[in-house]
């Protein structure tokens, strides 16, 4: 059984798992000890040699020099393979952090001490008379190390002056996993080409020239790359979990928020064509703003690493802020010219509804009158979003218009109810039955008992809305599609009148297209000429 797969759990009892995973760390806990008694026996080496050189610079010759030369690679002996089992130790388990400590000061007192015996003035290896001469195929294989292990110093040094810079680093997380992740992989080859070193060392005399200065300095790139991956690879394993999908449940969820968000912001046309849903999306600007710097910061370690997830919510969300400081700017720009544009609609309705009663016009009190009131209606609905005292003062002169407008409607109300007419039934969508039995059952809630004259959708299309609402504290989204649909009833107060019973049927997109009505006045509410026809047009006799 592997270390993996005691770690990650895959056993059918817990207590079997549990009785292995305490077995590895009762034998992590012996291995400890092993490295630390192969220590003791080095440093008693390396204290004996440095003792019996002093203050020497020079190496001692003749028998003197022989013996500490034994000593000295006989705590070698004990130093690589302290090193062996340290590697095979996971990083974390109690002691291993000293250990390291241990091991490379052992390594470092070595080199010290190898350096004053072997002299400042020492030949190179293959020069060196101090050893037994090897062999020509002996010597290729000391060759073939030492190329080895010239990548292995190359690793080494690269390590080491990377992992110092990366100790710099304040945020460790903030570190790239994969400039991270590249070095563990330099760290494998270091250990790859180390293991070809020895095993050629290892078919060589000991005392072979050069043999001893090549596994010296072995020991020396070993350390180094012990102690970079005693950092690199804790830092990998946090990394990798920082950046790992599954850390991240809700990421779909809100990277699909931010977009339709973005989508919303992205059609200023809206502040022309439809103010209504162009002032329901000012209304959101803040909140949406603050979505976006809130899942920003919740995935900033994703869009800082760049991984694949954080690539695609920053471009998102890049686009969002694009999208709504170019509409909140165009929106801002409209608040000064559209008290003047409403004041000139109003203006023209009251010039209407005035040339109407002079000219005994009535359609103009069912046609351009409402026309032009429902654009300032619209336009108000937008100021107001964008400034609120503005949009009050503005309201307070739509109503004042409304009711000069009625007074005038009035005076030709029997005119106008006699032009009107049934208006066209445009709409012939395969839920048209569905639609109308909405509407009817919804006007029954105002009405219980009333005859159905007469149906009519002005409209040939559901006109379809998506948007998210922000409401204490909680984004909804509605998908949804509004038709209305027209029910002519009797006047139960007039026999030979017809009403118009609008009811704007709403199809919710998310709940399987299920339909609900609300009608667009009440029973008790006043009614406009406008609103009823004569029942001869409507009922043929």
């Amino acid at each position: 059984m592997s270390v993996y797969e005691i770690r990650s759990g895959r056993f059918l009892q817990f207590c079997v798992a549990a009785c292995l995973c305490f077995a590895f760390a009762f034998t992590a806990s012996a291995d400890i000890q092993k490295v630390n008694s192969l220590l003791r026996r080095a440093e008693s080496n390396l204290q004996s040699v440095s003792a019996s050189l002093g203050n020497r610079t020079t190496p001692p010759r003749g028998s003197a020099g022989k013996l500490l030369a034994s000593r000295l690679e006989q705590a070698l002996g004990d130093i690589n393979p302290a090193k062996e089992l340290l590697e095979k130790i996971p990083a974390g388990t109690e002691g291993r952090d000293e250990a390291v400590a241990r091991y490379q000061a052992a390594a470092e007192e070595y080199n010290r001490l190898r350096a004053i015996m072997i002299g400042p003035d020492a030949p190179a290896p293959a020069a060196d008379d101090s050893g037994v001469k090897l062999d020509y195929q002996q010597e290729e294989v000391l060759k073939g190390a030492q190329f080895n292990l010239r990548e292995v110093e190359a690793n080494a040094n690269h390590l080491t002056e990377q992992v110092e810079k990366l100790r710099e680093v304040e945020d460790q997380l903030a570190i790239n996993f994969r400039d991270v992740s590249g070095l563990l992989g330099v760290v494998e080859n270091a250990k790859r080409k180390a293991g070809f070193v020895k095993d050629a060392l290892d078919k060589l005399p000991a005392d072979g020239r050069g043999v001893g200065d090549t596994r010296q300095k072995l020991v020396n790139a070993e350390a180094k790359v012990v102690t970079a991956h005693d950092y690199l690879r804790p830092l990998n394993q946090q990394l990798q979990r920082l950046i790992d999908p599954a850390q991240y449940p809700e990421f779909d969820a809100d990277r699909k928020r931010l977009r339709e968000l973005s989508s919303m912001f992205a059609n200023t046309m809206i502040l022309q064509t439809n103010r209504p849903l162009a002032a329901d999306t000012y209304k959101q600007g803040e909140a949406a703003r603050a979505e976006c710097i809130r899942i920003a910061q919740k995935y900033n370690r994703l869009i800082q690493q760049q991984t694949d997830q954080g690539a695609a919510l920053e471009g998102v969300g890049n686009g969002f802020l694009r999208n709504h400081a170019q509409f909140i700017a165009e929106a801002d720009a409209l608040k000064e010219s559209l008290p003047g544009s409403i004041q000139d609609e109003l203006a023209q309705a009251r010039q209407y509804a005035s040339d109407a009663v002079a000219e005994q016009k009535p359609l103009w009190f069912t046609g351009g009158i409402p026309q032009v009131m429902g654009f300032a209606e619209d336009k108000i609905t937008l100021l107001s979003a964008i400034d609120e005292e503005a949009g009050k003062q503005m309201k307070a002169e739509l109503e004042q218009t409304k009711n000069d407008l009625k007074q005038q409607a009035d005076s030709l109300r029997e005119l106008i109810i006699r032009e009107n007419k049934l208006p066209n039934d445009k709409f012939q969508g395969e839920d048209r039955e569905k639609a109308i039995k909405t509407a009817i059952s919804a006007w029954k809630v105002q009405q219980d008992e009333f005859e159905l004259l007469a149906v009519r959708i002005p409209s040939e299309h559901w006109a379809r809305e998506t948007k998210w609402t922000y409401s204490n504290g909680t984004w909804y989204f509605s998908d949804r599609s509004k038709l209305q649909v027209r029910l002519f009833v009797p006047d139960h107060e007039n026999p030979e009148l017809v009403i118009d019973r609008p009811i704007n049927i709403w199809k919710d997109h998310q709940k399987g297209d299920s339909m609900i009505g609300v009608p667009l006045w009440a029973f008790e509410d006043e009614l406009q000429p406008s609103d009823y026809l004569l029942l001869s047009k409507v009922k043929k006799p």
